[in-house]
């Protein structure tokens, strides 16, 4: 029988001589061109009646390089399989392989084919007991978010007014505006009328004059300096309101006369509010407008916060656990792997990116096996539920959730990355409940600088790991 022989470079790499016999090997060529001839079609020749010689001369050397394959690799994978190496990549033939003749009639005494593999070492995973404490980032200005938020809510609810008060920042005015000739209105002029929010207003002087002003009021201002447009025909269009083809000249400086001040006015919170912007039915006070809205910006930053911590954890657990890794192999593996489209310089420009998501994925699996984290069809089946009713402000009938969520199974890729997303999930939940959590306050503002720093380095990480296995 064909025999494999383990050779260790080092605990990261090895060679595996794979042995085939010349007797090993004839009664398989033997058979092969068996079933050659009986299948093929050789003109002049009835089926099964072409000489083997004649077959021999014409694909002997095929048969004999296709079986002799098919046995090298039967007998190298079976070893692997039975030796249970966590093998990363495939194995490679050494550079150094030998050369045979593949002499159908007079096969060599025997074939030696040596493979160069990389495969994870044993490592006993450290980090994961009760004795690391590890700080939770949580938003502690909720109260405040929850007011902006239903203040907003008030705004987008609210309806337009004029009033007849002084001006203030947020306020939409209307200017019957008249060119000026020097300190006089100029006769036979451009007479207009501006619009403009007061705190859009480019000109901190008009802007700071407008304020404590109101409807029925007089100014003089320099139309071009209120909304800062650098190109001519954006201010004659948008500030003169002159048509292109008007092509008189205007001055700059007008006098105008406030015409009207627009409002928004804020909703009042009664039942119409409630019902209409949270569609909750418990739902009725303003204190329960804010506990209502509390909920769902805890939600969204708890998010944020626990990739933060995640981000912690996966960092603490590369730090403890310095797994070695084959790299010469691997450099050898990509180079194989992408067929030239990678040169040497964008590997080992890449390669300590790669190494290191490698490295994490090795310690991800021994997670999961330790924890037995798998994600089967009905988690995702779950996960598809609970998007759908996230997603719609009413019940959905059984009969309907259930037929979306079918098809919504049939697509591969969306299949796909709620897996992903699952697996992450479990992969926290088991290392966080293995370690000390402490919750640390901080300011929303505060949480989003930290989690925009770390979408930024993730994104640099995963531009430079997109090579990997």
């Amino acid at each position: 029988m064909p025999t494999v022989v383990r050779l260790d470079l080092d605990n990261t790499s090895a060679i595996l001589k794979v042995t085939v016999t010349r007797e090993d090997l004839k009664p398989k060529l033997d058979a092969e061109l068996k079933r050659f001839r009986q299948r093929a079609p050789l003109k002049g020749f009835r089926p099964g009646q072409a000489p083997v010689e004649h077959i021999k001369k014409l694909y002997g050397a095929s048969i004999f390089a296709d079986t002799l394959n098919d046995m090298v690799a039967d007998e190298l994978y079976g070893y692997l399989r039975d030796s249970k190496l966590d093998v990363l990549g495939q194995p490679l033939p050494v550079e150094s392989q030998e050369k045979f003749s593949f002499k159908i009639s007079n096969p060599d005494p025997e074939y030696v084919i040596s493979y160069e593999i990389g495969f994870v070492p044993d490592f006993d995973l450290k980090g994961l007991d009760k004795s690391f404490v590890f700080e939770r980032l949580e938003v502690s200005n909720l109260d405040e978010l929850a007011q902006e938020d239903l203040d907003y809510a008030r705004r987008r609810m609210g309806k337009t007014a004029e009033v007849e008060d002084a001006i203030q920042e947020n306020d939409m005015i209307k200017i019957a505006a008249r060119e000026l000739d020097g300190d006089s209105v100029k006769e036979g002029g451009l007479e207009t009328t501006m619009s403009f929010l007061v705190k859009s207003i480019a000109n901190e002087e008009v802007k700071t004059q407008l304020l404590g002003m109101k409807a029925g009021d007089t100014l003089r201002f320099n139309a071009r300096s209120l909304e800062g447009y650098d190109k001519e025909d954006m201010y004659r269009k948008y500030v003169l309101n002159l048509d292109p083809s008007d092509k008189r000249e205007v001055s700059d400086m007008f006098e105008g006369t406030i015409e009207s001040v627009s409002r928004l006015q804020e909703a009042e919170m009664n039942e119409e509010f409630f019902k209409s912007y949270f569609n909750n039915e418990s739902v009725t006070t303003a204190d329960a407008a804010l506990e209502e809205l509390r909920k769902g910006i805890r939600r969204f930053y708890d998010t944020r916060a626990d990739a933060v911590l995640m981000r912690k954890l996966q960092d603490h657990l590369m730090d403890l656990n310095k797994v070695d890794l084959p790299e010469k192999f691997l450099r050898r593996w990509l180079a194989a792997t992408n067929r030239g489209e990678l040169s040497e310089d964008q590997i080992e420009n890449e390669f300590p990116a790669f190494a290191e998501n490698l490295r994490w994925t090795i310690i991800r699996d021994d997670i999961k096996k330790r924890f037995s984290i798998e994600v089967t069809d009905q988690d995702v089946r779950e996960a598809f539920v609970k998007k759908l009713m996230n997603y719609f402000s009413f019940e959905v009938p059984a009969h309907l959730l259930e037929s979306t969520v079918n098809r919504m199974m049939e697509n591969k890729k969306d299949v796909e990355e709620t897996q992903r997303d699952i697996e992450l999930e479990k992969l926290f939940t088991a290392i966080r409940d293995q370690v000390s959590i402490t919750e640390k306050p901080v300011s929303s503002s505060e949480l989003h600088e930290i989690v925009d720093s770390l979408n930024a380095s993730a994104k640099k990480e995963q531009q430079a790991s997109e090579i990997a296995l």
